[in-house]
């Protein structure tokens, strides 16, 4: 199932980026800006963790009216329910890549990357995807996401949870 999710992934960001010519100097106040957010999620993995709490800060650039691509990083502290065992924390660094029908309204969007893991004696991390759908408008995103990191050693159960996440779009001064 990792391998079948992976080249997934792979497919989809591979395919959207070669079909897309980027052109930087296009850049300006109203096509690139950064976004910073909050995101809390239920653990579906590890079993020992109750609940997600983290930020996210990213900078987009929309290459059309209707895609966007960026990078983004943050982090997420998986909260234990066992005092013996310390809290994990997520470090992501991802692409991202989002679809907007429309100026404001629904979108959907896809994060790939690395994940580093901290505090976990078992692992430093793996390949993350995180898929989201939500509403956007001019200044504030909201949206669902699955967050999944797939743990580069064969024998350690992968790291996912669910949530929802706000972000605000903070616009670039200039052209």
């Amino acid at each position: 199932m990792k391998y079948i999710i992976i080249s997934l992934l792979l497919i989809i960001t591979t395919n959207n980026a070669i079909s897309q010519d980027i052109d930087f100097s296009k850049v300006s106040s109203k096509n690139t800006w950064f976004k910073v957010g909050l995101n809390a999620g239920v653990p579906l993995q590890p079993s020992n963790s109750n609940f997600v709490l983290g930020v996210d800060a990213s900078l987009q650039f929309l290459e059309t009216k209707a895609s966007g691509i960026g990078i983004k990083s943050g982090f997420s502290n998986y909260f234990s329910t066992d005092n013996s065992l310390n809290d994990i924390g997520e470090i992501p660094i991802a692409i991202m890549y989002r679809f907007y029908p429309k100026s404001t309204g629904f979108f959907t969007g896809l994060d790939i990357g690395y994940s580093f893991i901290l505090n976990s004696a078992n692992t430093q991390g793996g390949f993350m995807g995180r898929p989201h759908a939500g509403y956007h408008g001019k200044n504030w995103n909201v949206f669902a996401y699955y967050n999944l990191i797939l743990i580069q050693e064969s024998n350690q159960e992968d790291i996912s949870n669910i949530g929802i996440s706000i972000t605000r779009n903070i616009r670039l001064k200039g052209k």
